[in-house]
């Protein structure tokens, strides 16, 4: 056991006992141990109760009596730890003390919120926090302590809740002469004996209105997003069906202007080989000049003798009628009538690009030496935008006509540039439409159209179009 004398060493700050099978009771001479801090009596057979002499210990920081097998009633009826300079919250642990009837910590300097565990000291019948610097709402779990008598809140800084504006009305706070609140400048409400301010609406609203207004920023911003998307995308449908129906009256516009075999030969100076530009396999092409407003034109005279010609003037007149693109070149008008012998004559008439064929500029020594330009080369960034000129044109003509277009004779010499080297496909005389094509198990019969060394491949080896 721990003897009596021990307490005569009243200078001692550290007594570590543990786990050494003392037995008998502690001594009150523990007392004397005004300079204690570290007290460990953990893991003994410590018969009796805890003397209450321990509390005149001031300076204990640790007190280690976990294990330990007492006999007999703890002595923890009141807990007084006022007037002292205590500082920082009242710890969760707290909690664990559901039997303590009297709990005093006024006149210190503890701080934070009361913590929600203090709810569960059911045997509470009083509880005095006066004079300190608590902050926050007053928790509703007091209201739930049924043994409380007594509850003294004086001078501390609390303020009303957020979410209801004012001090509880269950439990102890229905008795005005049980509790104290004075001296908290921020609580308002609470059962009209307490003489709090009312909590104002205007108070509860504005804190109501501010969290709506932060709720509704994230919702609001993200449904002005999708909004912004969905029209962005009606947008450019609507953008889309407007291209494709705007160039499909331009077209059938330009097809009413009425021009005659006269007038085209009038143009080309009748057709001389000072305006030949070249000639194809169903046609040859003339720079003319229509009046009355002096537009530079190319025609295309088609040879009606040579076989297939006719097919190939239907089936240019079917695509261009249909399709408007900026990489396209752009038909004018067609004529169909009868020279001055009677014998049956077909032209198209296409606006006129300055600077001719992208063969003639990717090989200069097979242009014709009557063409008005001086070719020069190409630069890498001009390649590169004739490509993706080119590469516009034919994703158009697959994937945004009414009907999907495969050109079948994409090469050089058919590949046109303006003013400005922008590239524009012409010459749709072999054009294929997708509905039409033959299926992909069959082959066909009438063998490749189109320049051998430019065909697709698939196209080549069994006549099988594709957008592909």
């Amino acid at each position: 056991s721990i003897p009596i004398s021990v307490g005569y060493l009243p200078k001692l700050q550290v007594l570590s006992l543990f786990e050494n099978n003392i037995s008998g009771e502690i001594p009150s001479s523990l007392g004397n141990f005004t300079f204690l801090t570290e007290l460990n009596l953990r893991g003994n057979s410590i018969r009796g109760s805890i003397p209450s002499a321990l509390g005149n210990c001031h300076q204990l920081q640790s007190l280690d009596l976990s294990k330990t097998i007492f006999l007999g009633q703890y002595p923890v009826r009141w807990l007084d730890l006022s007037h002292n300079h205590l500082t920082g919250p009242i710890p969760l642990a707290v909690g664990n003390l559901k039997s303590i009837p009297h709990l005093d910590l006024s006149k210190n300097k503890l701080s934070g919120e009361i913590p929600s565990s203090l709810g569960s000291c059911v045997g509470l019948e009083y509880l005095n926090l006066s004079i300190n610097s608590f902050h926050g709402p007053i928790h509703p779990g007091l209201s739930s302590l049924k043994s409380l008598e007594g509850l003294d809140l004086f001078q501390n800084t609390f303020q009303a809740k957020s979410q209801n504006g004012d001090v509880p009305r269950k439990g102890i706070f229905k008795n005005a002469s049980a509790i104290s609140v004075a001296g908290n400048e921020k609580l308002c409400g609470g059962i009209s004996e307490l003489k709090l301010p009312p909590c104002t609406p205007s108070e509860s609203k504005k804190r109501q209105k501010s969290n709506g207004f932060k709720l509704m920023i994230p919702l609001l911003s993200g449904l002005v997003g999708l909004v912004l998307v969905m029209s962005l995308l009606i947008i450019d449908r609507l953008r889309r069906k407007r291209t494709v129906t705007s160039s499909e009256s331009s077209s059938r516009k330009d097809l009413l202007l009425n021009v005659s075999y006269e007038s085209l030969l009038k143009a080309t100076g009748g057709f001389s080989s000072a305006n030949l530009i070249g000639t194809g396999s169903f046609g040859s092409v003339y720079k003319g000049i229509l009046d009355p407003d002096q537009t530079v034109v190319a025609v295309k005279v088609l040879f009606l003798h040579q076989r297939g010609a006719l097919k190939s003037f239907m089936a240019e007149c079917e695509a261009l009628r249909n399709i408007r693109h900026r990489n396209l070149v752009k038909i004018i008008t067609a004529c169909s009538s009868s020279d001055f012998q009677g014998n049956d004559f077909k032209a198209l008439v296409y606006e006129f690009m300055h600077h001719g064929s992208l063969e003639s500029w990717l090989h200069p020594e097979s242009a014709s030496d009557d063409l008005n330009y001086s070719p020069s080369i190409l630069s890498f960034l001009q390649r590169l935008n004739i490509a993706i000129n080119v590469a516009s044109a034919l994703e158009y003509l697959h994937h945004h006509c009414k009907k999907q277009i495969v050109h079948c004779d994409l090469k050089p010499s058919n590949v046109l540039l303006d003013n400005d080297m922008i590239a524009h496909v012409g010459d749709f005389g072999l054009t294929r439409f997708i509905p039409e094509v033959i299926s992909s198990n069959q082959c066909s019969s009438v063998g490749l159209k189109g320049t051998v060394g430019y065909a697709a491949p698939e196209y080549g080896m069994g006549s099988q179009v594709s957008t592909n």
